[in-house]
C-alpha cells in the first residue's frame, strides 16, 4: 500500500514539473515589442534599441536580433538591472523571470555597406522599426514605401514595417562637423591674431615716425643758435648763413653771388674762407665749381 501511494506521489510530482515546463513554453513568448530604434552613424556602426514588455511570471523570453554578428549586447530591466541571456545565431533568450521590461541594446557594422560615396542598410526585419540617418543625410533610394518619413533637426528619420529593406543614401561633407566661435577680446584672454598685427604694425610706425622726428630733429639746423654762439659774425656772413640754410644747408658759390650781387668775388672768397675756418661750413670741389654746405 505504501508503495502505491508512493508511485502516486512520484506521478504527481511528474505531472507537476510537465505542467510547469509546459507552462514555461507557453509563456515565454508571451511578450510585446513596444519599439525597435535604428541609429545609423557616419562610419556605417548601427546602434539598435529595443524595448519589450514581459509576462513578469515567465521565467525566460526571446527575442529575435536584426543579426546574427553583433557587438557590445546589454539586457536591462525595468530597474536598469543586467539580465542574464544567451545568444544562438538570432536568437536572444533572456532569463527574465520577475522582470516586466527590458531593454535590448546592441551594436553592428554587418547591415551596412559602402559603395563609392553610397551607403545601403539592408535589413530583414520580423517587427517595425524606426531608423535614424546621420545628420544631413539624403536618402536616395528605397525598396518600398515606409510607414512615415520624418526630418527632425536635419535628421531623417524613416518607419519601416517588418520585411526586406534595402535603403541607400549619401552623406553631407561638412554634415557633422564642429564649429568653434571665434573668441573676441570680451570672452577670451587671449588677443586674436588680428589685433596682434594691428598692435605690432602701430608700434612699428610709431617707432618709425619718432626715429625720423628725432634725426630731423638733431638733424636740423638751427640758425639763430649758431648766431648766438658765434657773436663776431659780421652781417654779411650772417645773411649768407641764412641763405645757404634757406636753400636746403647748401649751395654753388655761383649761386651765392648770384643772390648777393653787390658783393665783390674776392669778398665772397674770403667771406666763405672765414665761415669755413670758423666750422660753420664745409667746401666741396664739384666738377668745376666749389659748393658751400653748412656743417650740422
Amino acid at each position: 500500500m505504501r508503495i502505491n501511494r508512493a508511485r502516486w506521489w512520484l506521478v504527481l510530482f511528474a505531472i507537476s514539473i510537465a505542467v510547469i515546463i509546459m507552462y514555461a513554453a507557453t509563456v515565454q513568448s508571451e511578450s510585446s515589442i513596444d519599439s525597435t530604434d535604428v541609429k545609423v552613424y557616419r562610419d556605417g556602426l548601427v546602434h539598435v534599441t529595443q524595448i519589450l514588455t514581459l509576462d513578469s511570471y515567465a521565467p525566460q523570453t526571446q527575442s529575435l536580433l536584426l543579426c546574427p554578428n553583433i557587438e557590445n549586447l546589454i539586457v536591462l530591466d525595468q530597474d536598469m538591472l543586467v539580465m542574464d541571456y544567451e545568444v544562438n545565431d538570432r536568437t536572444l533568450t533572456m532569463y527574465s523571470f520577475g522582470a516586466s521590461k527590458a531593454q535590448i541594446q546592441y551594436d553592428t557594422n554587418t547591415l551596412t555597406s559602402k559603395a563609392n560615396e553610397v551607403w545601403t542598410l539592408q535589413v530583414e526585419t520580423p517587427y517595425d522599426l524606426t531608423v535614424a540617418f546621420p545628420n544631413n543625410s539624403t536618402v536616395i533610394y528605397l525598396s518600398d514605401a515606409p510607414s512615415s518619413i520624418e526630418t527632425v533637426n536635419s535628421q531623417v528619420s524613416l518607419t519601416l514595417p517588418s520585411g526586406q529593406w534595402d535603403i541607400s543614401y549619401l552623406l553631407s561633407l561638412t554634415s557633422e562637423q564642429q564649429t568653434y566661435p571665434t573668441p573676441t577680446p570680451l570672452d577670451s584672454n587671449v588677443l586674436p591674431i588680428e589685433y596682434m598685427i594691428l598692435v605690432v604694425v602701430c608700434v612699428a610706425v610709431a617707432t618709425v615716425a619718432a626715429t625720423l622726428f628725432l634725426v630731423k630733429r638733431k638733424t636740423q639746423y638751427n640758425l639763430k643758435k649758431v648766431l648766438n654762439d658765434n657773436p663776431q659774425l659780421m652781417k654779411e656772413d650772417q645773411e649768407v648763413l641764412q641763405f645757404l640754410a634757406g636753400k636746403g644747408g647748401s649751395a654753388f658759390e655761383a649761386e651765392i653771388r648770384q643772390q648777393f650781387p653787390d658783393m665783390p668775388r674776392t669778398s665772397l672768397w674770403r667771406l666763405v674762407k672765414r665761415l669755413e675756418k670758423l666750422e660753420l661750413v664745409e667746401v666741396t670741389r664739384i666738377g668745376l665749381e666749389n659748393q658751400v654746405k653748412l656743417k650740422k
